[in-house]
């Protein structure tokens, strides 16, 4: 049986984390970060991580800005961005060049989340 197609979730919010990983643990090997610098720690040293679930505002860098670094440092690794702010202008332009794969707009549902989920990993 293959190994389990590994997960980076990043949120600073410890709810959203938890629920998240529950929502995906059944299906998928969960990594949390509580920020952009611990999520690019857990990068480095795991190149298995293949997606990110990132919430965008966070303290210190923003989820645009980490997936600005993950697209660059990591190319292959998908970021989708988890917002509650889809009309922000940095986010509909990271969208456009394609620095983040999607949006997934709180409060999202969990057949959304593995959808696009599986869109992407495919």
């Amino acid at each position: 049986m293959p190994d389990p197609i590994q997960l980076l979730v990043v949120d600073d919010e410890e709810l959203n984390r938890t629920l998240l990983r529950r929502t995906l643990e059944s299906h998928y090997d969960i990594s949390e970060a509580e920020d952009a610098e611990q999520a690019i720690g857990l990068l480095e040293r795991n190149p298995g991580i293949r997606l990110v679930l990132c919430d965008q505002l966070m303290p210190g860098r923003t989820g645009v800005e980490m997936a600005s670094i993950v697209q660059t440092r990591w190319p292959k690794v998908r970021v989708l961005l988890l917002t509650g702010a889809q009309d922000d202008g940095q986010i509909q332009h990271a969208l456009e060049v394609g620095t983040i794969a999607a949006i997934l707009v709180k409060p999202w549902r969990a057949t959304k989340l593995r959808s696009l989920i599986t869109q992407y990993l495919s």
